[in-house]
């Protein structure tokens, strides 16, 4: 019988008893999703990005999960993580307003002019604090820059973030350059069945 090297058997896949958010590419940076590249000696570096529903836990799975698939379709049996990053990050892209919402109006930072333009008597439409760093803007929601006071209340979540650094290889005999000890070993296959499986489990009806 062929070996293998022995799948590491501590528990990075973490049980989540809610609802598995949907898995998918990212489409910007820090946007919420996958990313992958590689990286020098032949590894690659691979990441998940949680939309702000997601938990720390499944953020990780879906790192896994990424790691295992780009293993599979390279024709390897098995990657070891050699290094992990857990962070909290800015979802998506800043300039992105899509789905967002505030309490702009209920804060009376902006006045009674700010649905055509118009500015509060004796200040300056827009922006009106010399201190920002790009001045105070021209016209309000009256034709110039958007206030700055409401750009910071679009400002989006912060969401979990997961990076990983792996090696993948196939059979018994490997090496990796450059670390002390062996790390983590998983078997490509039974990480992209056990995380699909959940998924399938937790996943709503369609």
């Amino acid at each position: 019988m062929r070996k293998f090297l022995p799948i590491a058997a501590t528990a990075m896949l973490a049980a989540c008893t809610t609802t598995m958010p949907t898995y998918q590419a990212a489409r910007a940076p820090n946007g919420a999703g996958y990313f992958s590249e590689p990286v020098d000696g032949g590894r690659h570096a691979v990441s998940y990005t949680g939309s702000k529903e997601m938990s720390a836990a499944q953020v990780a799975e879906f790192a896994m999960l990424r790691a295992a698939e780009i293993t599979i379709a390279a024709g390897q049996e098995w990657f070891a993580v050699l290094s992990t990053v857990s962070r909290k990050v800015q979802a998506g892209d800043i300039n992105n307003i899509e789905g967002r919402s505030g309490s702009v109006l209920s804060t009376g930072s902006i006045g009674t002019g700010a649905g055509g333009g118009a500015s509060k008597a004796g200040a300056a439409p827009g922006v009106s604090d010399g201190s920002v760093p790009t001045g105070p803007s021209t016209g309000g929601f009256g034709g110039g820059d958007v206030p700055y006071q409401v750009l910071e209340r679009w400002a989006p979540p912060p969401v979990y973030q997961t990076m990983l650094v792996i090696q993948m290889g196939s059979g018994k005999h490997v090496a990796f350059e450059g670390l002390e000890k062996t790390p983590e070993i998983y078997s490509a296959q039974a990480v992209m069945d056990q995380i699909r499986a959940k998924t399938a489990r937790t996943s709503p009806p369609r």
